[in-house]
C-alpha cells in the first residue's frame, strides 16, 4: 500500500495546540486559578485569608496581624522553616517572642501557634504539614489560634497531585491534615468550634 493511501485512510485530525503549560502566562493562570479555587473551599470551612503579590509583603502583613493580637509570644516551628526571609529579625523588633516548643515543657496558656504548610489542596480547602524535627505538632493543633504561611507554589489540585509531585512524602514523621478550624458536637449535635484544637485558622498566603 503506498503512503498516500495509507494517509488517505487515516482519520482526519487536527494537531494539538503548542503545550502552552510551561509558558509564563499560562503557570501564572493556573496559579491564579487554584488559589481562587483553594481560598474559595478554605473560607466555606471557616478559614481567614491574606494574600499578598509576594514573600516581603506577606512578612510586613504577618507583623500587622500579630501586632493587633493580644499575644507577645506564641509557639513556633524553627522559624527557618517558615519561607518569609527575614522574618526572626522583624519578630525581635517587635518584641514579640518565639517559643519553638518542647512537648516535654509547654506552656498550655499560649494561645497562638505559627507554622508554615507544605501543600495547600484546592479542591478542599486542606492544608498538608510534614512534621519532623523541631516541625512540632504542637503549634498547629495546641493555641486557640493557627496561622499558616503558604506560598502560592506549595498549592495542588488535589492530595494525589502532592502525592505525585512530592519526593518521598512518607519518609516524613508524621503528616497532619487540616481542614477547617476544629470543631465538635456535643450530645445535642450542637457544633462547637475550640473545644479540641484551634478556633481560628488565619492563612498568609503569598505569590513568587
Amino acid at each position: 500500500m503506498t503512503r498516500e493511501r495509507i494517509l488517505q485512510r487515516l482519520p482526519h485530525t487536527t494537531l494539538p495546540p503548542p503545550d502552552l503549560a510551561s509558558t509564563p502566562s499560562t503557570a501564572r493562570a493556573s496559579q491564579e486559578a487554584m488559589m481562587e479555587s483553594f481560598l474559595a473551599a478554605w473560607e466555606a470551612l471557616g478559614g481567614s485569608a491574606q494574600v499578598f503579590e509576594n514573600a516581603t509583603a506577606a512578612r510586613l502583613g504577618l507583623l500587622l496581624y500579630l501586632r493587633d493580637l493580644p499575644y507577645r509570644q506564641f509557639l513556633s516551628w524553627n522559624l527557618d522553616a517558615v519561607p518569609l526571609p527575614g522574618l526572626r529579625a522583624a519578630l525581635h523588633d517587635a518584641g514579640i517572642e518565639v517559643s519553638v516548643p518542647d512537648r516535654r515543657d509547654v506552656d498550655p496558656d499560649i494561645s497562638l501557634g505559627l507554622t508554615a504548610a507544605d501543600a495547600g489542596l484546592a479542591d478542599t480547602g486542606s492544608l498538608v504539614l510534614t512534621l519532623a524535627g523541631e516541625r512540632s505538632w504542637l503549634p498547629a493543633v495546641l493555641p486557640i489560634r493557627h496561622v499558616v504561611v503558604l506560598p502560592a507554589s506549595r498549592l495542588y489540585p488535589d492530595l494525589s497531585a502532592w502525592l505525585t509531585r512530592t519526593p518521598g512524602p512518607a519518609d516524613t514523621g508524621n503528616v497532619l491534615f487540616i481542614t477547617g478550624p476544629s470543631e465538635s458536637r456535643d450530645i445535642e449535635l450542637n457544633p462547637h468550634r475550640g473545644m479540641f484544637g484551634p478556633r481560628y485558622l488565619h492563612l498568609i498566603l503569598y505569590r513568587e
